[in-house]
């Protein structure tokens, strides 16, 4: 089952770097006569570069705050449990 999972993992990772990938090329060679010609095609990336900045500032956005409440759950706040407290009568 983990390996499942770790294979989703990271099929996604790599489904998201194809996709912000800036540019792909392709060459092709092509037989004139007796000359061989080089072309070079270049594909755009499928999404535009200030779509790529928005989606990673407000990943950055989202990650910070996840861990700020972790932080503050588990460490700026942790519970005051078992805290000694004295007794309310000492015998008067």
């Amino acid at each position: 089952m983990a390996h499942s999972n770790r294979l989703q993992l990271i099929f996604v990772i790599l489904v998201v770097v194809a996709c912000l990938m800036q540019e792909v090329d392709g060459r092709r060679k092509i037989l004139k006569g007796r000359k061989t010609i080089t072309r070079k095609y270049y594909k755009s990336a499928a999404i535009p570069s200030w779509a790529i900045i928005l989606l990673v500032s407000l990943g950055e956005l989202v990650m910070g705050a996840v861990l700020y409440f972790v932080m503050k759950k588990l460490i700026i706040d942790p519970p005051l449990s078992g805290t000694y407290s004295p007794p309310t009568n000492m015998g008067a």
